[in-house]
């Protein structure tokens, strides 16, 4: 069964949603980003702290990935059972090292923190300073950043979400 956060955030990694959507809480108070203050009068390090869904910009890869595994099942070079297994390892590699570009990044940024992931549909929640989690938005494996309440938990079963 599907439900509509994990729609938009399928939508999202697979590239149809470019823009910023439901980041209501990036923002301050008075609905404009603010900056980190470092508890100087006018707020608290708290009132600046913003929690996002990035949903990665993955579909590329992964496209050229099957395109690749397809040629070779054209060719007979592969067999189908293989190929999709073949391809669910590239999936996961693609989206597993877009992650961790992701987390590197976190770990170079001051304040900014991954706070959870979701490798079956390419989602990494974020935490730090405003203006940090809007500049994960210049990273390359990001495509959009989308409301943290919107940030799929994993199923259990090992089986995709929405999908």
């Amino acid at each position: 069964m599907s439900t509509p956060r994990r729609n938009v955030l399928a939508a999202a990694v697979t590239g149809s949603t470019l823009g910023l959507a439901g980041c209501g809480n990036l923002a301050g108070s008075d609905g404009n980003i603010t900056e980190q203050t470092d508890g100087e009068e006018g707020g608290t390090e708290d009132d600046n702290r913003a929690s996002a869904t990035i949903a990665l910009d993955v579909q590329e890869e992964i496209q050229q990935a099957q395109e690749e595994i397809g040629t070779r099942v054209q060719e007979e070079n592969l067999s189908r059972e293989n190929a999709q297994a073949e391809f669910r390892d590239a999936q996961i590699e693609i989206i597993s090292a877009a992650i961790e570009d992701v987390r590197t990044y976190a770990a170079d940024t001051e304040g900014l923190a991954v706070q959870n992931t979701n490798e079956q549909l390419g989602a990494v929640l974020v935490s730090g300073p405003a203006a940090a989690v809007l500049g994960t938005l210049d990273t390359d494996p990001v495509n959009s950043l989308l409301s943290a309440s919107d940030f799929p938990a994993p199923q259990e079963d090992g089986q995709p979400n929405g999908s």
